[in-house]
């Protein structure tokens, strides 16, 4: 059977989950001479619009007629809502509603695949029914864990499952009663069957020191870590970096320049700079550390900075949007260093009216670091 056919009734599997080309090779025991008709194949199906490759790489078969991919969002009474991707042909838009018999095992987040039906709300809303799960948004939860009889339960946090998820025997990892505690899902829950996970690791008594800050690093899956990859970006900028390489930006080196900043602050993103001018205007410049200097577009640390969105501050833990020796360190406004920045000025009249505005990529000297609390009094 050619290659096209063969994968095809593979992906058509319910237990076929949308994988990217090299995993649904491993996954058909394809072997290595035959690889290359493999990948001419996978190709083919994606030209023909038989297959669809998302933006995560991942193969799955396109939509049936009547079928439609999208995001699901469960409500409260155990229904939900699937949210389409983008333009449907023959579809007017909006949500479709599942009603909680046709949910299957989806959760909110899940990206899922829905059947209309001809069967609408009031209003006209179009209903459906799942059909298949494309992708988890999650396998990971956090919760408290309990015991009834023999058996050990989580309560997931939130409102994502209304009944408690079971974990097997009691004590399991070391768990006590009330502790809060991380699970992965096993089994989703259904209208018609329970959910079960293994529990992978205990957080300890909710309120004790750093358990509440264990709890949103993984219930909101923060990354803890930087590839191997990103780092060696990240230290190859850092080996090029040379302070005396001003080039073509407007040198702010000798100016005035101070940073504020909460006491306990890690990273300095941005300083300032006041003057009065002979006709009396005031000149403010804000400086903004230039990270796109250390960052090339289309990296792995463009793509690991993307992905993460921005640095997460927690009580007496921050999770860098990139490694600290960037942020901490290159793209941090130390007092002393000279640093690469992207400047406004923007000119006020005597009356605080802006009427001017001016842009630059700009290199400064920070020459004093203050707290709030130095300068509250004085502003």
């Amino acid at each position: 059977m050619p290659y096209k056919e063969l994968i095809l009734e593979h992906m058509a599997d319910p237990e076929y989950r949308p994988s990217k080309s090299a995993s649904v090779a491993k996954q058909m025991k394809v072997k290595k001479r035959d690889l290359p008709k493999f990948r001419e194949a996978v190709e083919g199906l994606i030209n023909d619009g038989r297959v669809t490759e998302n933006e995560k790489g991942r193969l799955r078969l396109r939509e049936a007629a009547g079928e439609i991919a999208g995001i699901f969002k469960r409500i409260s009474t155990g229904g939900g809502f699937v949210v389409p991707h983008g333009t449907v042909p023959g579809f007017r838009g909006g949500d479709i509603f599942v009603s909680p018999e046709d949910v299957r095992d989806a959760h909110t987040g899940d990206e899922v695949l829905v059947r209309l039906s001809r069967r609408r709300r009031s209003g006209g809303r179009r209903c459906g029914q799942i059909v298949s799960i494309i992708e988890r948004a999650t396998n990971i939860f956090v919760g408290t864990y309990f015991e009834e009889g023999d058996e050990g339960f989580v309560r997931v946090d939130g409102n994502t499952f209304t009944e408690p998820i079971y974990v097997g025997d009691p004590g399991a990892k070391g768990a006590l009663p009330d502790d809060k505690v991380v699970i992965e899902m096993l089994r989703f829950p259904s209208h018609v069957r329970p959910g079960e996970a293994v529990l992978t690791k205990v957080l300890g008594p909710r309120g004790e020191s750093g358990v509440d800050t264990q709890l949103i690093i993984h219930e909101y899956g923060l990354p803890l870590e930087f590839s191997e990859e990103a780092m060696e970006d990240a230290h190859r900028a850092a080996d090029h970096f040379d302070e005396t390489a001003i080039g073509d930006r407007l040198d702010l080196t000798k100016e005035v320049i101070i940073t504020i900043d909460p006491f306990d602050a890690r990273d300095f993103d941005d300083a300032i700079s006041l003057k009065r001018t002979r006709d009396g205007h005031w000149h403010l410049g804000v400086h903004i550390a230039d990270v796109s200097h250390f960052v090339e577009e289309n990296s792995l640390l463009d793509a690991e900075g993307q992905h993460r969105g921005t640095s997460v501050y927690l009580p007496r833990h921050v999770i860098p949007m990139l490694p600290e020796i960037i942020s901490n360190g290159l793209a941090s406004l130390q007092q002393g260093k000279v640093r690469f920045t992207k400047s406004v000025f923007i000119e006020f009249s005597p009356e605080g009216v802006p009427v001017n505005t001016e842009f630059a990529n700009s290199a400064i000297k920070v020459n004093r670091r203050f707290a709030y609390e130095e300068v509250m009094p004085v502003i």
